[in-house]
């Protein structure tokens, strides 16, 4: 499972190349790197098995001032495509989990990031959370133990026939809706 997790916010005039870099390293790079290593180990053990990947929502639905990370999490969602047709005549299966807003227990809330997109919104750090329960269509907060879910899901014998797919848990924001 790859789940690096930074998170940046700036408008794109404000974005420097040192943000944008950092973003594409740990989120994009990082993503490949642990891959090919997993793709490594998988194909020398002849077995097959998943590698799932938690993106974003931000990867399928453009957000305002977070250009370097919206861009980075899109690497994600399209490496993991790519890596789904390598693997697949190896039985190396690929997904991806995409949250929106996980707030709770989520230690990029701690810092900038918090403030940046309350400002972006036009919201206090306080009503951030609620801001983003009511956007969604089934106006609940998406918890942790949410993404542990559908995580297990992608990583268990249960989703033995899927790879490639995207599986949004966000309680429904219709920007995200995969084509």
């Amino acid at each position: 499972v790859s789940n690096a997790g930074i998170a940046s916010s700036a408008p794109v005039e404000d974005t420097s190349l040192a943000l944008w870099n950092r973003n594409m390293a740990i989120l994009s790079t990082g993503y490949f790197l642990v891959s090919r290593e997993a793709f490594r180990t998988l194909k020398a053990q002849g077995i097959g098995g998943a590698i799932v990947f938690i993106a974003s929502k931000n990867g399928l639905a453009a957000s305002p001032n977070a250009s370097a990370y919206c861009t980075a999490k899109a690497s994600e969602i399209h490496l993991a495509r790519c890596l789904a047709l390598e693997g697949a005549s190896e039985g190396i299966r690929v997904n991806v989990v995409n949250p929106d807003a996980v707030l709770r227990g989520s230690k990029i809330w701690s810092g900038d990031w918090l403030k940046e997109r309350a400002a972006t919104y036009g919201k206090d750090k306080e009503g951030l959370e609620e801001h983003y329960r009511q956007r969604s269509l089934l106006k609940r907060s998406v918890l942790p133990e949410d993404i542990a879910e559908a995580t297990y899901f992608f990583a268990s014998d249960a989703s033995a026939k899927s790879t490639g797919n995207i599986v949004n848990v966000d309680a429904g924001n219709v920007q995200a809706f995969t084509r």
